[in-house]
């Protein structure tokens, strides 16, 4: 049995009110497998912060620049396993919030590989994400939503 090769990487929930920014995926090398629907984020470069790599993921995707501590979190993290044509890829990913007013994705920034893979934008509540018979990533994305906005609305009554 192979090695799975080991990953960090970064993903930003981008919260405009009660929608999150989702990118219909496609895999040119398993079309099988999607599409799916993912947050902005990726990879860390090796000796990167976690929240450095979630500015510049979110920069190269969505044209978006941000300060790091413009985030909220990490909010979220999990370890995910899943194929590539280098092997089996183990990514250990932490997820951060970003509250941000809907805006146009810049797309100009983009790898090849990020633009071959990454389609459509869209911003999803989590009833759209509840109903939707589309693969979402991660699974739990209704929920988590959900939990943010009470923690939300939680904050802004004590500020009260």
């Amino acid at each position: 049995m192979d090695e799975a090769i080991a990953r960090r990487a970064a993903r930003v929930l981008v919260l405009d009110g009660s929608r999150v920014l989702l990118f219909r995926c496609i895999s040119a090398h398993r079309p099988e497998d999607g599409p799916w629907w993912i947050t902005p984020g990726g990879g860390l470069e090796a000796d990167e912060d976690v929240r450095t790599g979630a500015v510049r993921e979110l920069q190269e995707e969505t044209g978006l620049l941000v300060d790091p501590a413009d985030f909220e979190g990490p909010v979220f993290e999990e370890e995910i396993s899943y194929p590539t044509t280098n092997g089996t890829q183990r990514q250990r990913q932490q997820y951060f919030v970003l509250r941000r007013a809907e805006f146009e994705i810049d797309r100009g920034a983009q790898t090849d590989w990020e633009r071959e893979f990454m389609g459509e934008a869209r911003w999803w509540t989590s009833t759209e994400l509840r109903a939707t018979p589309e693969t979402v990533y991660p699974p739990n994305l209704a929920d988590l939503l959900d939990g943010l906005e009470a923690d939300l609305l939680d904050g802004l009554e004590k500020e009260a």
